[in-house]
């Protein structure tokens, strides 16, 4: 089955542009997870008391 999703997306006029948009999906999920969960506040300055 997967076979057949990846031979219909590089099969379109335009593969490369189908192949950017799961490069960029898979990026974006390596970076999600490499952040993880507590982001809140992640390039917020310090504050000094």
């Amino acid at each position: 089955m997967g076979s057949f999703l990846f031979a219909g997306l590089t099969s379109t006029p335009a593969p490369t542009a189908v192949l950017v948009g799961v490069a960029s999906i898979v990026l974006f999920a390596i970076v999600g997870l490499a952040v993880g969960p507590d982001y809140d506040g992640m390039n917020a300055p310090e504050v000094k008391k």
